[in-house]
């Protein structure tokens, strides 16, 4: 694998709270999906990307429950 190639992974990003329709401009690129009190973002991203991701959440004061990586894409 070249060691510039950026690698991208399938995200499952776990919140707590049923975020509504509203946060999908925040996320964008990442699909919203609410159940049980939690909101998943999923989508792929690369390490800067999720970072980026990540700094959202806090600083929106949203409580991250979890990260699950499912696979890479290139």
């Amino acid at each position: 694998m070249d060691a510039d190639a950026i690698r991208l992974t399938n995200y499952r990003i776990v919140l707590k709270g049923e975020l509504g329709d509203d946060f999908q401009v925040l996320f964008e690129g990442l699909r919203l999906e609410r159940a049980a009190g939690t909101t998943v973002l999923i989508g792929t991203l690369d390490q800067v990307q999720l970072g980026g991701v990540i700094a959202r959440v806090q600083d929106l004061g949203i409580e991250l429950v979890s990260i699950e990586p499912s696979g890479t894409s290139g």
